[in-house]
């Protein structure tokens, strides 16, 4: 817990670092948001961002250990050197703000935070790839057709990357996987800070946003030592958005719309290489395109197209040199004819099995491809009765949610107000996000973050349309979040509560739970010795040994494209 709380301290500088130095470049060509209007929060997450595609662009050519490492502190330490000015000033409000209530509260998250972090059970997805795609990064980088050893590691996301950057193995006697922690910590002080500021506000739909962000950190907290991609996305999502309609409901004046917007719109479209399941967050872009285009602004115009191309560059890169696909598993584009690239016919496999765990048809009856030709019909009612109570009713409350946009149009229609472009944008990308994901996969946790935005934030809206008595926003205020998520907060809550006290005796107070280890069996591949997990049915793709598959029949269906592990693996 102690080495947690120690690594949660040098992220937070390194990013502090990277975001003060990449913003400060931009600004020459891009017009950036003022601190004031994004905060800490927003310069730390401009400084992941860097990190994160600095590390994916790093793995392509080298794997992410001391070098990488040695190179990005020698960089960091000239911006930082550079820009001292404007990191001392940041430091100095950090430290006024730490003896404050706000610094108290951010403190308690913190050691909550580092808590679960530090011990636990790791997420079954961390067991079968996330882990051993961390130390594949560690010790290779990126080998070319990975994704044929085992179609999971063809899940490309620029999360892993970053969290290769800062596991420290190369130094430390252990790996460190506190990322996902860092995240929740980041960005719940940040949700709860905003509900604390003492200012007056018309409109408390920003709020109901930053309770979204509470919420999901109660519900994620059993995993938080977990370097799991859901996570780190939906927290993404969940920041973004909330600083967007925050903005846009809170805002002085319009001056500042396109470099906040701009922003927020370059990391939406970053966003999407973490997870390809936010593909629809990129809607968000825009609302800045259209401004720019009305200021005639060409210049910055290509200027944020190219930092949005260039944040997400490497994802592409990583896809194909992973899969030999640009978007796996999306078979409908294929550009590329690789020795290394993976099967059609694997990837429509992969792809239908997805469909069909997300819809819980797994234990019908048929083969993939006949569940996955099921019905609205046929799937729904079977996926309905294999939800819990508590997921029932937020799935219900997405209706609820989606009458109370629609009952919002006709309110601001009745009134001839105007509409307002960036609200409006907001509630079309949040309806779109969870359109796809329904038809898609509809597991709970790819689209958990726009599951709570619509119902909190619409029905506040609606509130506020019809009533404008500010006693009774802030008797709805609370009213609406307990309607909509007290059966699930109560939930998670009371599984949270038995996890820290399950958890009390654990020796982790220091440092932190190691990866999961599991008996491994040796395999030949051309003269090259490759690792299979002991225990297939419900074993651990062990971080400890590499490369290792969980699967053996994926094993055997592939071989090294040379010699070497290096050259990469193709399907035989």
């Amino acid at each position: 817990m102690v080495i947690v709380i120690l690594s949660y301290i040098y992220i937070f500088m390194i990013c502090l670092f990277a975001g003060v130095t990449v913003r400060e470049a931009l600004s020459k060509f891009i017009p950036v948001p003022k601190t004031e209007k994004i905060g800490i929060t927003g310069i730390i997450v401009s400084g992941l961002v860097a990190l994160t595609v600095y590390a994916e662009f790093f793995s392509i050519f080298y794997k992410i250990g001391a070098i990488c490492h040695i190179i990005m502190l020698m960089i960091l330490s000239l911006g930082a050197y550079k820009y001292r000015r404007q990191i001392s000033k940041i430091l100095i409000s950090i430290r006024k703000r730490f003896y404050s209530k706000e610094g108290f509260v951010c403190l308690i998250i913190v050691l909550i935070s580092a808590y679960f972090a530090s011990r636990g059970q790791f997420h079954k997805d961390t067991q079968i790839y996330h882990a051993q795609a961390i130390r594949i990064l560690e010790e290779y980088g990126v080998l070319k057709g990975l994704g044929n050893f085992q179609l999971h590691f063809a899940y490309n996301s620029s999360y892993l990357p970053l969290c290769a950057l800062f596991t420290l193995s190369f130094v430390l006697p252990f790996a460190l996987h506190t990322m996902t922690g860092f995240f929740m910590a980041l960005f719940t002080c940040y949700a709860v800070c905003g509900l604390m500021k003492k200012t007056s506000k018309d409109s408390h739909i920003g709020d109901m946003a930053r309770i979204s962000v509470i919420i999901y950190s109660i519900t994620s907290l059993e995993y938080l030592q977990s370097p799991a991609t859901d996570y780190g996305t939906m927290y993404m999502v969940l920041y973004i958005m909330c600083a967007w309609i925050t903005h846009a409901v809170e805002k002085a004046d319009d001056s500042d719309e396109i470099p906040v917007y701009g922003y927020l719109s370059v990391l939406s479209i970053f966003t999407v290489s973490m997870k390809l399941s936010a593909a629809a967050i990129v809607v968000l872009a825009v609302v800045p395109f259209v401004l720019l285009v009305k200021k005639k602004a060409t210049k910055e115009i290509w200027s944020f197209i190219a930092i949005g191309f260039f944040a997400f560059l490497p994802y592409l890169i990583r896809n194909v040199i992973i899969s030999g696909w640009l978007f796996y598993p999306v078979e409908a584009i294929d550009f590329f004819k690789v020795i290394w690239k993976i099967p059609a016919e694997y990837m429509r496999h992969d792809s239908a099995q997805i469909k069909v765990w997300g819809r819980c048809l797994q234990d019908e009856p048929g083969d993939m491809f006949e569940k996955l030709s099921y019905g609205l019909s046929t799937w729904v009612p079977i996926w309905w009765d294999r939800q819990q109570f508590f997921e029932k009713l937020l799935i219900l409350f997405q209706v609820v949610g989606a009458g109370a946009v629609f009952i919002n149009l006709i309110v601001v229609l009745l009134k001839k107000k105007k509409f307002r472009a960036d609200v409006s944008i907001f509630y079309i990308t949040v309806l779109i996000n969870i359109a796809m994901w329904f038809f898609t996969a509809p597991f709970i946790r790819y689209g958990l973050a726009f599951l709570m935005l619509l119902p909190l934030c619409s029905c506040m809206n609606l509130a506020e349309n019809i009533f404008r008595g500010k006693a009774f926003l802030r008797f709805g205020f609370a009213l609406i979040a307990i309607i909509c998520f007290g059966n699930w907060t109560v939930h998670y809550l009371k599984v949270d509560a038995a996890r820290f006290t399950d958890h009390l005796k654990d020796n982790y107070y220091v440092v932190p739970i190691p990866f999961e280890d599991d008996d491994t069996d040796e395999v030949e591949m051309n003269g090259v010795i490759v690792y299979n997990s002991a225990h297939e049915d419900d074993g651990v793709n062990s971080y400890y040994h590499c490369p290792s598959s969980c699967y053996m029949d994926m094993i055997n269906r592939t071989e090294l494209i040379g010699e070497t592990i290096e050259e990469g693996f193709k399907a035989k």
